[in-house]
């Protein structure tokens, strides 16, 4: 796959609100990001007042947070990486929630296939630009589905826009059923993605598309990547639901600090 470069635009960006955000830290904003021509790319942004990183977080499932300009969440609220975020400020991490942009929408849906596509490659690249001006490394985290998004621009990203690290959480690695997408099947390119990853996962994971055997099973695609650190993680609960969901062990759900704290250490011994 060719690798996109940094200047496939101009990256511009606009806060269109600064106003609190329930359970969330008021300094909590949303801002635009324009990555292509008319479609703004809008993320939850926190900047601590001493960065000493950023990560730009991308939600599983659909994708479709539907962030409105006073920063409510219309779907997606209760996923991991979107209902974490205020543990990273802890760690003096800037955090950007992204949303998808507005041509990856249809309706209340999405476009089939976007995450791994060049316009959703540069959507992300172009929001790691834009936290460049805040801290540096900066990393993209993306759980579940949102492995297919991370990956891909981890694959085809260069430049500025080119991440430092991709952490996985519970990610959708392999290729477990031709029913559901996977890194291995939509993004053969991550063999050449030379960036630091890390993998969580929960060692309960009862998903049938990320079960616990897909971070060891998965490390040996990354063959160009500086380095592949696994954390596995256990306990957690109560889980109730579909084992697929955010709320079960695929979520995390009970040990966020866990995962949150397994980034951020990370991230302390990324290069600078």
């Amino acid at each position: 796959m060719r690798r996109l470069p940094f200047g496939f635009c101009l990256v511009a960006a606009a806060a269109l609100a600064t106003l609190p955000i329930a359970g969330v830290s008021a300094a909590e904003r949303v801002v635009d990001v324009e990555s292509r021509p008319g479609q703004p790319v809008r993320i939850l942004l926190d900047v601590p007042s001493r960065p000493v990183g950023a990560v730009v977080l991308v939600a599983g499932g659909h994708g479709n947070l539907a962030i409105t300009p006073t920063g409510q969440i219309g779907w997606g609220a209760g996923n991991q990486v979107v209902r974490s975020r205020p543990m990273y400020l802890r760690g003096n991490i800037a955090t950007a929630v992204t949303d998808i942009a507005p041509d990856m929408r249809i309706g209340n849906g999405v476009v089939n296939g976007y995450r791994w596509s060049d316009a959703h490659v540069r959507d992300l690249g172009a929001v790691v630009a834009y936290m460049r001006q805040f801290a540096q490394p900066v990393v993209l985290v993306g759980t579940s589905r949102g492995a297919l998004s991370v990956a891909s621009a981890a694959a085809r990203l260069s430049g500025p826009a080119r991440p430092d690290g991709v952490v996985i959480t519970a990610g959708m690695l392999m290729d477990e059923t031709p029913s559901q997408p996977s890194v291995q099947r939509q993004v053969p390119g991550i063999r050449g993605a030379t960036m630091p990853f890390l993998l969580i996962h929960h060692t309960a994971d009862a998903c049938a598309y990320t079960p616990a055997s897909g971070p060891e099973r998965f490390r040996p695609l990354l063959t160009a990547a500086r380095s592949v650190d696994v954390q596995m993680l256990s306990g957690g609960g109560p889980v109730r639901g579909d084992p697929c969901d955010a709320a079960h062990y695929h979520g995390f759900v009970g040990i966020d600090e866990q995962v949150v704290s397994g980034i951020t250490t990370w991230i302390a011994r990324l290069p600078r």
